[in-house]
């Protein structure tokens, strides 16, 4: 009944967000630009290249492609959950929504799950084109077949991507419940992505030094693995502390 409850509270939030300018572009151009600026950097050096070249690119870019992929996926996410509560205000809907009889946990579940579930999506739905145009351009081209995503890229798309996803969203709703209008959260979105990001680019920033073995890939996903189940434990107890549902509707 309580999962039912906060999936209802999720459906109206997701529409709410898709009636926003911003928050929708944002999904399409989310949606758009992952998979297109994956197969570029995947499939783009193999029509030109051959050989140990290749192979060194390769190793490369496909790591690279799959953190680039996770991070348009949890973009809208910030824009999505920064919405969650200040939108709400915004649009004199926030106080019905909390004397409403659903219980804190629920509610606050609703609102993650509104942004969860809609990038989840967007990744997987991404990761699928971003191989199959990978793929078909190859196979057209008559080239080398590349694997995309790679097993360390399968871990970071499969495992890490969606930890850390529920790390920002978790915060968002924090700093939606905090601030007084929702630019003020767009605002504070960006740097909440840089801090997220930092984990999932670090593979990309130990090959940029040279270190571009396999081992030093599969070492940042770890790294990357277990700062993101930290950080989202931690933000997601923050959020359940901090959510004061008298607060809020003293500020409506």
């Amino acid at each position: 009944m309580a999962r039912s409850k906060s999936m209802i509270v999720a459906l109206a939030d997701i529409r709410m967000a898709l009636k926003l300018r911003m928050v929708k572009w944002s999904l399409v151009l989310s949606a758009a630009f992952g998979p297109l600026m994956t197969i570029a950097l995947v499939a783009g050096p193999a029509l030109v290249l051959t050989g140990p070249e290749l192979e060194l690119i390769t190793s490369f870019m496909v790591p690279m492609a799959a953190a680039l992929l996770a991070m348009f996926s949890i973009i809208p996410a910030t824009m999505i959950s920064a919405n969650a509560l200040v939108g709400e205000r915004e649009q004199s809907t926030l106080e019905p929504l909390l004397c409403t009889p659903l219980t804190d946990n629920e509610l606050l579940w609703g609102k993650t799950l509104s942004s969860v579930l809609i990038c989840s999506a967007i990744l997987v739905l991404g990761t699928l084109a971003s191989t199959i145009g990978i793929a078909a351009i190859l196979l057209v081209s008559g080239k080398q077949l590349i694997v995309f995503p790679d097993l360390p890229g399968l871990f970071m798309l499969a495992v890490v991507a969606p930890i850390v996803l529920f790390g920002v969203v978790s915060l968002m709703i924090i700093i939606s419940g905090r601030v007084q209008r929702v630019y003020e959260a767009y605002q504070m979105s960006g740097a909440i992505i840089m801090i997220f990001m930092i984990p999932m680019l670090a593979p990309i920033i130990s090959m940029e030094s040279g270190a571009i073995g396999t081992s030093a890939i599969w070492m940042w996903n770890f790294v990357s693995f277990f700062l993101a189940v930290i950080v989202a434990v931690v933000t997601w107890a923050i959020a359940i502390k901090q959510f004061n549902r008298d607060r809020m509707v003293s500020l409506v």
